[in-house]
């Protein structure tokens, strides 16, 4: 996994939630907390924990299924 890259998404991770506030669901803001947290422990690991890796992928795959919209916002925001 490009560590650069997986900095670059938890910037656009912090800065969507921070953006949304009060205009998601429990469930839409649980799922980014979760990704966030995973990506932040997989930086602490050194990018060595391979079950973290998966973990990280899986919540990221999660959070661009049920927010469309973000994922649009990504790629807007990544340019």
């Amino acid at each position: 996994m490009n560590e650069e890259l997986l900095k670059k998404m938890l910037n656009v991770l912090l800065d969507v939630k921070a953006s949304m506030r009060d205009a998601a669901d429990t469930s839409a803001t649980e799922q980014l907390d979760e990704a966030i947290k995973l990506i932040l422990g997989y930086i602490e690991t050194g990018y060595q924990d391979t079950g973290m890796k998966h973990a990280v992928l899986s919540a990221l795959g999660k959070v661009l299924e049920n927010f469309p919209s973000i994922l649009a916002l990504i790629q807007i925001l990544s340019r």
